[in-house]
């Protein structure tokens, strides 16, 4: 229909004002076309000859066109040729206007491809019926043609084809579409025996005898199978069928059609909707949901036959330090790394019975678990425990790439904390069940870390506990529970306090005094030492800046920093903010860092360290010797002071090879120009070996207990420095 076109309501139906093009070089006998045609009820428009008719009809093609013969410039045969050339020319109705019983005229016209032709004089009421009954007849013709093409499109858009079977000549007919789908050249496929050819070789014999069993009973039948195109790609196609039977025996079929459709991106979202569903996307294992589901399966058939099955919690150990310094993305990395070595060992040798198999998913963050099924023994699920942590001494190797572009390798060692439950003595159903063995992995990480556990009845108490002092600790610091103690620092040559280290304590109304080595740890997991870290360094800060306001000699003051605090990358504001607030003087405050603190990330720590210095603060490295690093490899960091681990200090004496290292700290931190202070000192025979050995400055219980800061002052007055100096250090 043309854009001119309008509907209009006429005797309680809808008819659609088309759009009539009439071409005569006679001025009368067009009007006579306009006058007759508009009160019929059509849109006109009038040419003079055949060039007004191709400048209109670029413009808009008409519904109906009316052609005279005898035209100048064009006559009406010319036109009606070079319309039919246009893009819509093709389909748009020509009625041609000849002269009075001029046969060759009308033949002429059809040659031409006129849709009809109409002698002069033209019997107008004849020939608008007849225009009527030709502008029907397209209409319909274009609506089955759009109708068909949407059919094509709809079939297309669907991957949709058909094919039909001739039952007695055994003959296949095979659509377009199909053609296209199962990527053959139209003509390639008569029969079933070729269609066959082109399915997957796994998949022939069940298509085969789904269409057996069909044509046999007379059912209707569906398929799915893959296809192997000739090009090599592999689709997944699925094939319905309907039966039809002979209409003089009901019994006998003749023929059987259907539907042929490409399902192959159909059944590729579906395979990701699942993977995403039950897969981690990270490691490829099973995820919590997978997981919980086979745990509930193994263990109803686990309960019917009376047999043992374990579940083994994994948490990799001081996993956040990785992604913290080497960012997200390698930590994501060697979680997969990881992965794939617990995969391999599993397949190596872990479950060498018959009736046993294991399941491994990642639960999320560094927590995995694994199911192990059939075990006759509960000391089974201990064996591929430590079997675990053993492939774990091997490294997992990383390559990294640096800004310039550059690529290199970095050699990463973890460990895991392993709890164990066992089933059914730890749990009657898969939700308590692995609660318990997550119970099971936490009593691994307080017992040291890199060993494993079996769940027993008290960890459930101790778990109580622990999410009751979490819940407190989170409004520690609102309440003012906190508080600092100072242990006393001696210089061994004079015998003098030249410094104390602050130490946190917590009195909670409800728990009493609790001790660091509970709800440090505690905080640190739960991310609360950030805050914590904070009051702690502006309460010392205080500190300092009340003692210097009351006279007391000047007192540098230790704080311990975790390695959330140093890696969050505030820790210069958050020490510029203390020092400015109190007003404390920066030479007076001494930062304590780990060892394996600074050696996470070592051109990120010299910096940070860079920056902190430049403030005024002194820097230590705490617990000296408990790590990997080397004292050579420390002289790149801005420090000032070692602190040896009291570890080593506690076995002065009794252990030689503490009593090597020891030595090797003193004299090799000094060389180096470190100044060496020890920790732990709780006996005479200790401090003297330390003074002989050139130690500078000592802390511990043979001196002073960490006491409150209101009580540094009378304790500054009251100590016996003599008891302290026994003799001078010899040491050249």
């Amino acid at each position: 229909m043309s854009e001119v076109a309008l509907v209009e309501q006429a005797e309680g139906w809808t008819s659609i004002r088309q759009h009539i093009l009439v071409a005569d070089d006679d001025l009368i006998a067009r009007e006579i076309a306009r006058d007759t045609l508009e009160e019929a009820g059509f849109i006109v428009s009038l040419a003079e000859n055949g060039l007004q008719v191709l400048t209109q009809v670029a413009v808009e093609m008409p519904d109906l066109i009316l052609l005279d013969v005898e035209m100048p410039k064009l006559d009406g045969f010319s036109t009606c040729a070079r319309l039919r050339a246009f893009p819509q020319g093709e389909s748009v109705p020509i009625i041609i206007v000849t002269g009075s019983g001029d046969i060759e005229a009308a033949e002429r016209a059809l040659e031409v491809k006129a849709t009809d032709f109409v002698n002069k004089p033209v019997k107008w009421p004849v020939l608008v019926q007849r225009i009527r009954h030709i502008l029907h007849a397209a209409r319909t013709f274009m609506e089955l043609k759009r109708s068909q093409q949407r059919l094509l499109s709809a079939q297309q858009m669907a991957n949709l084809g058909y094919w039909d079977l001739d039952i007695a000549s055994r003959v296949l007919q095979v659509s377009e579409q199909a053609y296209n789908i199962v990527g053959l050249p139209q003509g390639n496929i008569s029969s079933l025996q070729e269609y066959l050819e082109v399915i997957h070789e796994e998949d022939r014999e069940i298509f085969k005898a789904k269409v057996s069993a069909g044509l046999v009973k007379g059912e209707p039948w569906l398929d799915e199978h893959r296809i192997v195109t000739a090009n090599g790609e592999t689709k997944v196609i699925k094939v319905t069928a309907e039966i039809f039977f002979s209409a003089v025996d009901e019994t006998k079929i003749i023929w059987a059609m259907g539907i042929v459709q490409d399902i192959t991106e159909q059944r590729r979202s579906e395979e990701t909707i699942r993977r995403m569903a039950f897969y981690d996307d990270v490691t490829g294992l099973h995820n919590r949901v997978a997981f919980m589901e086979e745990l509930k399966l193994v263990m109803s058939l686990h309960q019917r036959m009376k047999t043992v099955l374990a579940v083994l919690y994994l948490d990799l150990d001081d996993f956040k330090r990785v992604n913290d310094s080497l960012g997200h993305h390698l930590g994501d990395r060697l979680l997969k790394k990881f992965a794939d070595r617990l995969v391999e060992e599993l397949r190596a040798s872990d479950l060498p019975a018959r009736d046993r198999s294991s399941v491994l998913a990642r639960l999320g963050g560094d927590e995995f678990v694994l199911l192990l099924t059939g075990l006759k023994h509960k000391t089974d699920a201990a064996t591929v425990a430590r079997r675990i942590q053993s492939s774990l001494a091997q490294p997992f190797v990383l390559d990294m790439e640096t800004e310039q572009g550059l690529s290199s390798s970095h050699e990463l060692y973890v460990s895991a904390s392993i709890g164990i439950a066992v089933y059914p003595t730890d749990g009657m159903d898969a939700e308590t069940l692995l609660k318990n063995a997550d119970k099971a992995m936490y009593a691994t990480k307080h017992m040291g870390k890199n060993t494993h556990r079996f769940y027993v009845d008290d960890m459930n108490d101790r778990a109580l506990e622990r999410l009751d002092m979490e819940t407190r600790l989170r409004g520690a610091l609102d309440r003012n529970e906190f508080c600092l103690h100072y242990q006393p620092q001696f210089d061994l040559n004079t015998g003098e306090v030249i410094g104390v280290e602050a130490l946190l304590r917590w009195d909670n109304e409800d728990l009493g005094s609790v001790s660091p080595t509970e709800f440090i740890p505690l905080a640190e997991e739960t991310g609360q030492i950030i805050a914590i870290g904070a009051w702690v360094l502006e309460a010392a800060c205080d500190q300092i800046k009340h003692w210097q306001d009351a006279g007391l000699p000047n007192l540098k003051v230790a704080v311990n920093l975790s390695s959330l605090q140093f890696r969050q990358g505030k820790l210069g504001e958050l020490v510029t903010n203390a020092l400015q607030k109190s007003g404390a003087d920066a030479k007076l405050l001494e930062l304590e860092l780990t060892e394996s603190i600074v050696m996470r990330d070592v051109e990120q720590s010299i910096a940070t360290l860079n920056t902190l210095k430049l403030m005024g603060v002194k820097i230590s490295i705490d617990n000296f010797g408990t790590g990997h690093s080397s004292l050579s490899c420390l002289q790149r960091f801005p420090i000032d002071i070692l602190k040896i681990d009291q570890s080593f200090v506690r076995g002065l004496g009794v252990d030689a090879g503490n009593t090597v290292i020891v030595n090797a700290i003193i004299a090799m931190g000094k060389s180096l120009g470190f100044a060496i202070i020890a920790e732990g000192v709780e006996e005479q025979a200790q401090l003297q070996f330390l003074q002989d050995q050139g130690c500078d400055v000592a802390q511990g219980s043979l001196f002073s207990h960490p006491i409150p800061g209101d009580q540094i002052p009378a304790f500054l007055e009251q100590f016996d420095r003599e008891a302290i100096v026994l003799r001078r250090s010899a040491v050249s």
